[in-house]
């Protein structure tokens, strides 16, 4: 037993310390860990990962998007000698960037993906062009309504960079391009499904014969969706909402939703984790924001191969 002491002590250490020599330590700090929009994103890393080799990658986030303290916490946990590298989807653009600061201060790069960032102490951001996407959710539903009626809006909380640009975007479109159609409401659901579900359940009950809805992002497409179930809607109003789950894509199918923003979450984790390794590395920064695509899925194209 004595002369296999050394060996397991050693396979203990190597349990508990992956780091080594030359080995890249990156932290990527999503929104939360309830949507699958955070899974597809970690598909998109792992592939870089693999690709660039040598890196050990930690991936912590807090349970919901709504959770900035959690968030900041985590990152504070994680601004400490020998981390090379965060990744961060920014739970609130404002609260973030005094934090983000000061990880900076300590040598460590800094790369936002997906939400948009306060502050220029992040090397790279990588996103969806979120005001154009949200520009071109408002097309869509404009279209679906003939460019007149009344629509709701659904937002999930404020400070979350990346879901006001949406509504921002969204929000202009109509003001210039179809200003016949009236926005009712425009509200903040929250960062939860069962949040947002309530959220839409209180907003349909105040505006009964709203012509069309917009959701803003997972969370609350999927909210908005079960309510229009319960009160026995789905289906009567015109649904344009963000991103794509099972779920939703059950609704799209239904006619229940009929339009879907979609992102590419894969890609945007994947050129976030390139971006981090190559600032970690020093090497110079080409672009500092860079923009992947987003595109409406339709009940008639959405089992299109490129879609």
């Amino acid at each position: 037993m004595k002369k296999w002491m050394p060996l397991l002590l050693g396979c203990v250490v190597f349990l508990l310390c992956p780091v080594y020599a030359g080995d890249l330590n990156i932290v990527f700090i999503p929104k939360s860990r309830d949507q699958d929009f955070w899974t597809f994103m970690r598909q998109g890393v792992d592939r870089a990962v693999r690709e660039v080799g040598q890196i050990q990658l930690t991936w912590r986030g807090p349970a919901h998007n709504d959770d900035v303290d959690s968030q900041i916490e985590i990152l504070r946990i994680y601004s400490r000698p020998g981390v090379d590298a965060i990744i961060i989807a920014p739970t609130d653009r404002g609260r973030l960037a005094g934090p983000i600061k000061h990880a900076t201060a300590l040598g460590i790069k800094v790369v936002a993906v997906d939400s948009a960032l306060d502050g220029n102490a992040h090397v790279n951001f990588i996103t969806t062009n979120n005001y154009a996407a949200g520009r071109l959710a408002a097309q869509h539903l404009s279209g679906l309504l003939g460019g007149q009626g009344t629509v709701a809006l659904l937002r999930t909380i404020a400070g979350s960079g990346s879901t006001d640009d949406r509504a921002n975007g969204f929000i202009d479109y109509l003001k210039r391009h179809a200003p016949r159609i009236t926005i009712v409401a425009d509200e903040y659901g929250g960062g939860t499904r069962g949040k947002a579900a309530r959220s839409a359940a209180l907003l349909l009950e105040k505006h009964p014969n709203v012509d069309g809805i917009f959701a803003v992002n997972e969370s609350t497409c999927d909210g908005v969706l079960r309510a229009l179930r319960r009160a026995g809607l789905a289906g009567t109003k015109k649904f344009v909402g963000f991103d794509t789950t099972d779920f939703l894509l059950d609704g799209l199918r239904k006619q229940e939703i009929n339009g879907l923003v979609v992102q590419d979450p894969r890609q945007m984790g994947y050129l976030s984790m390139k971006a981090a390794a190559a600032a970690a590395q020093g090497t110079p920064v080409k672009e500092s924001i860079i923009f992947t695509d987003a595109v409406v899925v339709t009940r008639n194209n959405y089992q299109n191969p490129e879609i």
